[in-house]
């Protein structure tokens, strides 16, 4: 399976017998050599990440996040701080949701950057520990879709924002009016 997709910059002509140490040169169409940077490393990391989500490997989780890390639920407002915080909200979702599961729609990459689309299912068999408050079980399946957008460098993310429909998880757990009535 080939890698991920590359971005590819234009770069000076290079001469005769010289080559470059990163990435791959080829000829573009004007005859200028373009340089070819696979962003294929940072995706493999989240993707690497998701699955260690979905394996319950907490250990992994934590090492994917820098000891300075943040990130911002855009929707909500709460950080998550570092390795703790990460492993504190997996390891809370998945108690809640012991079926949940990520699965990744789209994926791309830019320097540090990636940005993932993910859509995450389960059933909701305990308490669901929300920025408003806690959320007893009630047993029903949800569907959501999301976006996360990571600073990775060094194999270890820095910096996220998360996006996630919090409109669409609530009416599906029974909790908006619309859902009730």
């Amino acid at each position: 399976m080939r890698p991920g997709p590359l971005c590819v910059a234009q770069a000076p002509s290079l001469p005769a017998g010289m080559r470059r140490r990163t990435g791959r040169v080829s000829m573009g169409t004007k005859g200028r050599a373009l340089l070819e940077v696979p962003m294929a490393d940072n995706e493999t990391f989240v993707r690497d990440l998701f699955r260690a989500w979905n394996d319950r490997d907490y250990d992994s989780i934590a090492e994917s996040v820098a000891p300075d890390c943040t990130l911002v639920e855009e929707g909500s407002g709460r950080t998550l701080q570092g390795p703790e915080g990460f492993t504190r909200l997996a390891k809370a979702m998945f108690d809640a949701m012991p079926d949940g599961t990520f699965t990744l729609d789209h994926l791309t990459s830019q320097g540090d950057r990636v940005v993932v689309e993910y859509t995450g299912s389960g059933t909701q068999t305990g308490d669901l520990v929300l920025h408003a408050g806690t959320v007893p079980a009630t047993g029903r399946h949800v569907t959501v879709q999301a976006c996360d957008i990571y600073e990775v460098k060094d194999g270890k993310i820095h910096e996220g924002r998360a996006y996630l429909d919090t409109g669409a998880l609530m009416s599906q757990l029974g909790l908006t009016e619309q859902s009730r009535g």
